[in-house]
């Protein structure tokens, strides 16, 4: 482990983690991004080893981690002030870590996929994500208006499924339904009922933005409208609910032993 004590906004490090943590633009450049707080740093190292660098606020311990590292991690120390100035949330855990951004390959059987439509929430995306980890879906597309997918707050949304969960930007959702040989379900407030729909084989959830739903355009690609039945005076739920629910209705068809 390489170790330094940085107390200068001029430092070459605080600079790059904090264009980390603040611009899509230049993760996406340096194919980088940050991780916030122990457990997604030991979920990433777990499954591609060491770190670029790790960022400790002033006397903070390595010792948890310190297994996952190597000779050549950065270990940067900085002044509360100064962390506080490149960590994504209000209440810092006081350790973060620069990494290079994993590419999973999408594996050739999909049984499940979510092609997800502009959803911008952050807390939201990751959500989606670590319930569609959970509930063994393939595969995630993601259209071209959605949440900077390596953003440090859909990390921490997705509490690690974004190192077991092939995912892929900027998708034109047409050229995926076309070659999609298994039924194509949308969410609407009509169509049939989650619960009675059969789901059981290859499948594709298409979920929209948060306040405008889906495209008319991506109505068009899909097979089948359904809906999740509620309560009188609820109009509709969550993405990320919505999302829950359909996934997990798909798992219990699929596991009756669940």
């Amino acid at each position: 482990m390489k170790h330094q004590v940085i107390s200068s906004r001029g430092n070459q490090h605080f600079k790059h983690l904090k264009k980390l943590n603040e611009s899509p633009r230049y993760r996406h450049e340096v194919q980088q991004t940050i991780l916030d707080g122990m457990h997604l740093i030991e979920s990433y190292a777990e499954r591609f080893g060491a770190p670029d660098s790790i960022a400790l606020i002033e006397g903070g311990n390595l010792d948890k981690i310190a297994s996952y590292l190597n000779e050549d991690t950065q270990v940067l120390e900085f002044p509360a002030g100064l962390f506080s100035e490149i960590a994504p949330v209000i209440s810092p855990t006081g350790i973060l870590a620069s990494i290079n951004i994993p590419h999973l390959e999408p594996p050739k059987k999909q049984n499940c996929i979510l092609l997800l439509e502009d959803i911008q929430d952050p807390g939201n995306l990751g959500s989606i994500l670590r319930s569609a980890s959970a509930s063994g879906v393939d595969l995630v597309y993601l259209s071209d208006h959605c949440a900077d997918l390596w953003s440090p707050k859909v990390l921490r949304g997705g509490q690690g499924a974004h190192f077991h969960l092939p995912c892929i930007e900027k998708v034109n959702f047409s050229d995926i339904t076309k070659s999609f040989t298994g039924k194509i379900f949308a969410t609407t407030l009509s169509g049939k009922s989650i619960f009675k729909e059969d789901l059981k084989g290859p499948v594709a959830f298409i979920f929209g933005n948060e306040g405008n739903g889906i495209h008319s355009e991506t109505m068009q690609l899909t097979s089948h409208s359904i809906h999740i039945p509620m309560e009188k005076g609820i109009e509709s739920l969550n993405v990320s609910a919505a999302v829950s629910i359909c996934l997990y209705e798909k798992y219990r068809q699929e596991h009756s032993n669940v």
